[in-house]
């Protein structure tokens, strides 16, 4: 705990004792075994006081053990390192007994580091509290190599929530474990109980991050795409010198094979759409060219349309459709749909011939696409925003407990 006389004694060309690591491995809930990796000759045992309780000495057993990795850096992935302790069928199934090793993981890995001279005698003649570098507390995650001779554990550190679980949920860095729209503000409360995301199933979202209360309704696809009205303006891109301006929204042409209603097919060309992240001569257009962002369009549903899908089924046709029939929780609720097989009379639906066009792709980036929406016009409802999402929203549930930065 007390670490000043080390700072000191690592200032001297000789800081007059050598450097020991000692560990505390946790096999059951707040019961521990202490051993260290062999300091003197006749591996002999070693006493150090306990790190919450000073006035109590902990006996370290010998034990062959060999760990890397435990160094810290500043920037990069957290350090996950790695334990090798030999002769498990003898000592160390000794300490902890007939337990099975996978019963470990989740529990503490302690490292304390001192120097030799900061040792009990074994009859409580040392520093109180221990003389030591700051401990290093670790998760044992997972078993790495197991064998009749020797076991590696890899270890992680508590502040890596990856595949933590809080308390039956498994925490991921990048996925959202929560059923999308679960906890819709349309549903009945005991529905919503069973999920965090309280994304409104209509993408109806009030103020965006202006936080002025108009209605926006924004609807987003499982690419993480914006789906904006057909009716927006779109300013065809007719060369690479072409001078565009940020988030304004452009279009050009493909060629593409569509699916008819009739079963045939069609060579046709079609219009991809783009909005501009930035400003001035940005080049074409393209999936490649980071300067421009790709959008989709919907229209409203009309009966008696033919609604197409193409080869590349990203392309297929979206519309929106006020459910006006159905007795589901869904009823009178207008919602995004997207073409799943091409048709002229089928309204959307659960069917084979649509699917839902407003998806999560359950990364940080959908969630920021939705709850970081800026609109590009804070007084109207008009629902396009800017091609830059708000990176200092917050998530108003805990979707992604294991991410640093909501960015």
């Amino acid at each position: 705990m007390a670490d000043k006389p080390l700072v000191e004694d690592f200032q001297k060309l000789d800081p007059g004792s050598e450097l020991v690591h000692l560990y505390e491995l946790e096999y059951e809930k707040g019961e521990f075994v202490y051993f260290h990796s062999g300091v003197e000759e006749d591996l002999s045992t070693l006493h150090f006081r306990d790190y919450d309780s000073p006035a109590t000495v902990r006996e370290y057993v010998a034990l062959p053990i060999k760990s890397e990795g435990f160094e810290v850096k500043n920037d990069g992935a957290i350090a996950r390192p790695n334990v090798l302790i030999a002769n498990i069928n003898t000592v160390f199934s000794n300490a902890i007994g007939t337990l099975d090793y996978n019963d470990i993981l989740g529990l503490k890995f302690i490292r304390r580091t001192t120097l030799k001279k900061y040792l009990d005698n074994g009859s409580g003649n040392s520093s109180n509290p221990p003389v030591e570098y700051p401990r290093q507390v670790w998760i044992m995650d997972r078993i790495k190599t197991r064998s009749k001779s020797y076991v590696q554990i890899e270890l992680l550190s508590p502040f890596d929530l990856e595949t933590a679980k809080i308390p039956a949920r498994v925490i991921f860095a990048d996925r959202c474990s929560f059923k999308y729209q679960g906890a819709s503000p349309h549903l009945d409360r005991w529905k919503r109980e069973q999920s965090g995301c309280n994304w409104h199933i209509e993408g109806t979202l009030y103020g965006g991050t202006v936080g002025n209360g108009v209605k926006f309704t924004v609807f987003v696809n499982e690419d993480d795409e914006y789906v904006v009205p057909s009716t927006t303006s779109f300013t065809t891109v007719g060369s690479t010198s072409f001078s565009a301006t940020k988030d304004s929204y452009y279009r050009n042409t493909k060629t593409s094979t569509r699916f008819n209603a009739n079963g045939s097919t069609s060579s046709v060309t079609i219009s991809n759409y783009w909005q501009a992240r930035s400003s001035g001569v940005l080049g074409t257009p393209s999936d490649s060219n980071s300067n421009y962002k790709r959008v989709r369009v919907y229209s409203t549903y009309n009966h008696g349309t033919e609604y197409f899908t193409y080869v590349d089924d990203r392309d297929n046709d979206y519309v929106v459709f006020t459910d006006n029939v159905s007795t589901s929780e869904t009823y009178n609720k207008t919602l995004l749909w997207k073409a799943d097989q091409p048709s002229e009379n089928q309204a959307p639906g659960y069917t084979k011939y649509w699917k839902k066009g407003d998806l999560c792709s359950k990364t940080t980036t959908g969630c920021k696409m939705r709850f970081g929406f800026s609109p590009k016009s804070v007084n109207s409802s008009a629902s396009t925003g800017k091609a830059a999402t708000n990176t200092n929203a917050v998530l108003p549930f805990g979707g992604f407990p294991a991410a640093r930065n909501f960015k």
